[in-house]
């Protein structure tokens, strides 16, 4: 009942780039976030899909814990990310790890991801905290 309703949920706001992934391909991912329609993800797009769900996690404080987070991140990224060492994530710590990934991601240098790149193992590490 509660998968369901998380699927019901995540139909209606706008699905997350996960159940896009997985349920139309991976070419759905870009093609959610892909703005200016050129066929690719930008750093931009990506930011505004990883800050649309930063605020979807976030619904306290403006920061993000570990937990709030749930395994989008490993426990290395969290810290190294973790600039001012006070145990959770603002949206621009958020953002340094999602950066990372996404160049981790770009094994072209072109500056976008393309969707042969989101079949990677970095492309798909790129997703997780996405989703």
């Amino acid at each position: 009942m509660f998968r369901a309703g998380v699927l019901a949920i995540a139909l209606i706001a706008g699905a997350p780039i996960a159940f896009h992934a997985r349920a139309g391909g991976l070419t759905n991912v870009i093609g959610m976030w892909d703005t200016d329609h050129d066929g690719t993800l930008d750093l931009n797009e990506n930011n505004k899909a990883a800050e649309a769900e930063f605020d979807k996690l976030d619904s306290d404080h403006g920061t993000l814990d570990m937990k709030e987070l749930d395994h989008r991140v490993t426990r290395a990224e969290f810290v190294a990310a973790d600039k001012d060492d006070d145990g959770t994530l603002d949206k621009a710590e958020y953002l340094s790890i999602v950066a990372a990934r996404f160049h981790a991601a770009n094994r072209d240098n072109d500056a976008t991801i393309e969707t042969k790149e989101l079949h990677t193992a970095a492309g798909r590490r790129l997703e997780t905290p996405l989703r």
